[in-house]
Order: structure tokens, then C-alpha cells, then sequence
């Protein structure tokens, strides 16, 4: 297997900046998902390692070995894209089998070796057929499979389920996780998707403006983000401007410790560490809107000072819209300058 490590990649379309000298090392056997909004870089980074860009600068090494000018045929990579790129002329087996015949392997290789892919993705009735006989799904176990019989260092992957309904993308993401640990194989997985990063990463790597922003575990990442860009675009977020003043903010009635100095801040809070405890009189936040998504709530409680609280809560809690409750919460952040001046967990 193969480590993968970017050295001060950086590049430039014209005058405009697509990636900022960056860092980054994936270990043997790791797979990591590049997470970003449009424009963030993170395909660009994708197709750099994959030889399909070349840098403006840095190393794109590969087991301590620079590939930044390799073509893409010659590096030990292989890349699944998101539009499949099968060849629909061909059989399933041909399109699997297209990159060993380049490669100069006999035929009773190539079968060997397309039969142990295909059985590797769930396919091994289905050599015989061609892309237009296949299913969505199909066809990118196929590019899946494509990719794999080729045994490259580091499986590149482009947003390979995107255009997939949820619950398919859902199956294949957990197949391709279970293929992955079985071949033990470095995988670079591009996604703007949260919940597909946080539940197939080993690491995250969250980017923004071509930076990055933060490198880390899924619950580093959701639980301890490092900027504002990194809390508010991971899961749902209370994100709230305030004022600090002797060591605390006060955010639509609650007083949050915040012992920094005094000035304008943005605190962060999740909506599942807010909880709503009821009160007479009509003080505290008024529940304006209750959504119920099976397993949880999600609420919408307006304070007087006019701030919003937003709040997850298990769907047994008893919560009334209209009604008026105190809002407690167990877990915030407090950012200034772009980054953590203050942090308070559950004990």
C-alpha cells in the first residue's frame, strides 16, 4: 500500500487563485474526503494528484516519489468520476478489462483479474452485458471495478454518487467503505456532501476559497471546528454575532461564559446541546415552528431580544409551538479574528 503527500501544491488559472500553497499527508491504508462548497478547490486538488492538472507549484508525492509532472497513465493512480465514463459499446468485461489490454496483458489475465473485480463490486453475473443494460447503480460499481482490477497506490474519487437518489448513494457509500478497508487501499474522496464525509472518513479535510480550513476526524471536525467557515458549513449550527462583555455574552436570554476581552465576537452552538425547559408568563423564547423528522425534532424558538434559537431535540420531548420555554445550552464556542478564543464542553 502507499502514503500520498502534498507539498506546497499550489494553482493558478490566469490571475486567479484556485489553490493556495497547501499541505497534506494521507497515510498507508487511510481514506480521506475532500470537503467543500463549489469552487473551494477540491476537485482541482483531486485532478492534480490525479495528473489530469498540473500544479503551478509544489510536490505531488507518492511513496516519497514526485509525480507532479507524471502524466495521469503513468502514475499509480486510478480515478472513478462522477459521470461513470463507460464506453457503451463495449460489455461490462470491456470496459473493466480496457486498461489491462493497454497494459499489454494477455487475455486469460485479464479475465482473471476482470472476474476478481467484478465479484469485488457485487457484479459477477453481469460481464456479458453493456452500460445502457445497467442501472445507475451498475454502471459505477462498473467504474468502480474499472478502477480496481488496474491495483493503483491511491483510488481517486470524484464525487462518484452524486447523481444517485439518496438511498442508493447511501448503500454504495458503505460498499465502497467495506471494499476499501478489505484492499486496505489509500482513497482521496471528493463530496460536498456533510453527512457522506463524516460517515465514510477516516479524515476530513474541510476547504474553502482553495485553503484549507481544517484537517481532522469526523467528530474533530463536527465537534471541535477550528474556524467559523469549518462550524457553519458542517451540520447545523447556531451561528450568533454578540457583544462580550465582563466575561460574557448574553444571546436571546442565556448567559454564555466567554472570559476573553471585551468587544464584538460569533458564538457557535449546536442545536442539539440547546435545551428548552418551560416557563410561565411568557418568558424566555417562543416556539414558532416544530418540524418532526421521525427520530427528532428540529425547532424554531424566537427570544425578545429577536434572536433565533434553533434546536434538535429527541421526538418524546414535549414541546409545544406557540408555547414559551427557557433555552439552557451545554456546549459553545466562541470565535473572533476567525478562530477559537474560547471553548466550553459538557463536563
Amino acid at each position: 500500500m502507499s502514503t500520498l503527500e502534498l507539498e506546497n501544491v499550489s494553482k493558478q488559472f490566469g490571475a486567479v487563485s484556485a489553490l493556495e500553497p497547501l499541505a497534506l499527508r494521507i497515510a498507508d491504508g487511510e481514506l480521506v474526503c475532500l470537503l467543500g462548497p463549489s469552487g473551494s478547490g477540491k476537485s482541482t486538488l483531486l485532478r492534480i494528484i490525479g495528473g489530469f492538472e498540473m500544479p503551478t507549484g509544489g510536490k505531488v508525492l507518492i511513496d516519497g516519489a514526485d509525480v507532479a509532472r507524471t502524466p495521469p497513465e503513468k502514475r499509480p493512480t486510478a480515478m472513478v468520476f462522477q459521470s461513470h465514463a463507460l464506453w457503451g459499446h463495449m460489455t461490462v468485461e470491456g470496459n473493466v478489462g480496457f486498461g489491462l489490454k493497454l497494459r499489454g496483458l494477455k487475455k486469460p489475465g485479464i479475465a482473471a483479474k476482470v472476474d476478481a473485480a467484478l465479484s469485488l463490486v457485487g457484479l459477477t453475473d453481469y460481464g456479458k452485458r453493456h452500460p445502457a443494460q445497467l442501472s445507475g447503480g451498475q454502471r459505477q460499481r462498473v467504474a468502480i471495478a474499472r478502477c480496481l482490477v488496474l491495483e493503483p497506490k491511491i483510488l481517486l474519487m470524484d464525487e462518484p454518487f452524486a447523481s444517485l437518489d439518496q438511498h442508493l448513494r447511501d448503500r454504495l457509500r458503505e460498499e465502497v467503505r467495506q471494499i476499501q478497508k478489505k484492499l486496505g487501499i489509500t482513497t482521496v474522496f471528493v463530496t460536498h456532501g456533510q453527512d457522506e464525509a463524516l460517515s465514510i472518513a477516516d479524515r476530513i479535510v474541510v476547504m474553502s476559497m482553495g485553503r484549507i480550513e481544517q484537517v481532522g476526524t469526523p467528530a474533530e471536525i463536527y465537534t471541535h471546528p477550528e474556524t467559523p467557515f469549518v462550524a457553519g458549513f458542517i451540520g447545523d449550527m447556531n451561528m450568533m454575532k454578540t457583544t462580550i462583555e465582563s466575561g460574557a455574552a448574553m444571546i436571546g436570554g442565556v448567559r454564555l461564559d466567554a472570559p476573553v476581552a471585551d468587544g464584538e465576537a460569533l458564538v457557535a452552538v449546536r442545536p442539539e446541546d440547546v435545551t428548552l425547559i418551560p416557563t410561565p408568563n411568557g418568558e424566555g423564547a417562543r416556539v414558532r415552528r416544530i418540524v418532526n423528522y421521525g427520530a427528532v425534532l428540529k425547532i424554531e424558538a424566537e427570544a425578545a431580544d429577536g434572536a433565533v434559537w434553533r434546536v434538535q431535540t429527541l421526538k418524546d420531548v414535549p414541546v409545544t409551538e406557540g408555547a414559551f420555554y427557557r433555552p439552557t445550552v451545554s456546549r459553545h464556542i466562541v470565535f473572533r479574528d476567525d478562530r477559537v478564543v474560547h471553548r466550553v464542553d459538557p463536563v
